[in-house]
């Protein structure tokens, strides 16, 4: 961090705050007013604070500071700020933390009011609001109308190999696509959602990317792709294809303060007969009926119903927040011979457990009950909050007249290492059981149901791993 400035300046990364949306690391701010006279002595920094991950010290005029730091594992969005008193409000931004590795960096955004029937000239406009785009994706959730807009994002894509590369956009209206200043993609005029693609040779490294958009009125979409040497078909935006019936970009699912939001659909790596749980405190779960289990579990936004509800047979529409951990497929539940016997095969549907619904609580949480041969099974998910961020608790409930001794329930699946008095999942998922004596079989987590009088109780909290 080099500081050219005439006042000094740190940089300190902060951990995502505990709302939906995160609070930019004003938490630390406010921790910093508090220091009061104090807070020259310590360079305007709360050390200990919980949100602060790491820091540069503050940088005096004309010097410069080098931190090195490990990226965290958890997936989101991660404040950085200037501490010294008045430079907040300017000096911050997000950091992105993802696994998708995306390929677009620097995405920036110029969001602009009219009513237009092609692309305008931007350059001669006054945006109403400018900003960064952390994640870097192209989206239009920035927009504070729904009709009469227009965007600019700007940013930088990192090509990995020479060779031709092609880039699709669709959108609902108009939209180009442009690479080093020279247009690639021309989508333009007043349109429903349709595509359009180009193809440019491009050499390896970073280029220019630039989409424009506009939206007069009724439906509105914005989809970006490409492809190329080393790079499949990969999304670069929110939105859905062209023929994939409309953008996903524009119906937010929100559940009411205390209480979850329920979204029965054809939910992304859970099936057609999925059941989408978010819970005001910004984590959420799909549960597979087919399947009888916990299909995944996501912190921040819950899903986006625009493609569901612009119509039938519009695909699998993914989850709308980040930190996205997916379970095993297949059955929970296995009669098995013994603790390290072969897990049954995945089915589409299985024949060994029949669903029979979900009732909602008084907030709205649902628990879900299902039957396998005499066993009665009650799943009831619900948030807990956290230190740093909330998590998931499970209970799940047995009861049965002819209890076998042999039921299991598979908890998780992947690399597995006792941590904690829990078990570390791949590196992202912190599980802890009670109830039952959940023991590492290969590279399964398994819990053998144990009944007494002809009942017994699991229960299972998922954490994200720091």
């Amino acid at each position: 961090m080099r500081n050219p400035d005439d006042l000094p300046h740190n940089l300190i990364i902060c951990t995502p705050g505990k709302s939906k949306d995160g609070d930019r690391g004003k938490e630390v701010i406010d921790a910093v007013i508090k220091l009061g006279a104090k807070g020259v002595e310590m360079n305007w920094e709360p050390k200990g604070h919980p949100r602060i991950l790491h820091s540069s010290g503050m940088v005096q005029p004309k010097k410069e500071s080098v931190i090195w730091f490990k990226a965290p594992k958890k997936e989101g969005n991660y404040p950085y700020i200037c501490t010294f008193p008045g430079h907040f409000e300017l000096m911050n931004g997000m950091m992105a933390v993802s696994k998708l590795a995306n390929p677009v960096t620097n995405l920036t955004y110029s969001f602009y009011h009219g009513s237009w029937d092609t692309l305008p000239d931007f350059s001669k406009l006054e945006p109403k609001k400018t900003g960064t785009l952390a994640n870097g994706l192209f989206d239009l959730t920035p927009r504070d109308r729904s009709e009469g807009f227009g965007f600019v994002f700007t940013g930088d894509i990192e090509c990995p190999k020479d060779g031709t590369y092609t880039f699709e956009i669709a959108s609902d209206d108009g939209s180009r696509l442009y690479l080093d200043g020279k247009m690639v993609v021309n989508n333009d005029g007043i349109h429903a959602h349709k595509g359009a693609s180009g193809k440019v040779k491009l050499t390896a490294g970073r280029h220019k990317i630039e989409v424009r958009y506009f939206e007069k009125g009724g439906q509105e979409s914005l989809y970006v792709s490409w492809a190329g040497p080393g790079v499949k078909k990969q999304p670069l935006s929110r939105g859905a294809p062209a023929g994939g019936g409309g953008g996903a970009t524009g119906i937010p699912i929100v559940a009411e303060e205390g209480e979850a939001a329920i979204y029965r659909n054809f939910i992304a790596d859970a099936g057609p007969r999925a059941i989408g749980v978010g819970y005001d405190e910004a984590v959420n779960l799909t549960f597979d009926a087919n399947n009888m289990r916990l299909a995944q579990i996501w912190q921040g936004d819950f899903m986006d119903g625009a493609r569901h509800w612009n119509g039938r047979g519009q695909g699998f529409q993914p989850p709308a927040g980040e930190a996205v951990i997916k379970l095993p497929a297949g059955v929970a539940f296995a009669t098995l011979s013994s603790p390290g016997s072969p897990w049954p095969k995945a089915e589409p549907r299985t024949k060994d457990l029949r669903f029979r619904g979900y009732r909602l609580g008084k907030q709205q949480h649902p628990t879900f009950s299902y039957e396998r041969g005499s066993v009665s099974i009650e799943d009831t998910p619900a948030p807990v909050p956290g230190d740093d961020a909330n998590h998931l608790k499970r209970t799940l409930k047995f009861s049965g007249s002819k209890a076998p001794d042999n039921l299991y329930f598979r908890a998780a699946s992947g690399d597995i290492a006792a941590q904690d008095g829990g078990f570390l999942v791949n590196d992202e998922l912190l599980i802890t059981v009670t109830g039952g004596k959940a023991a590492i079989q290969g590279d399964e987590l398994r819990v053998p149901v144990a009944f007494r009088n002809g009942s017994a109780q699991i229960e299972v909290t998922y954490q994200w791993a720091e």
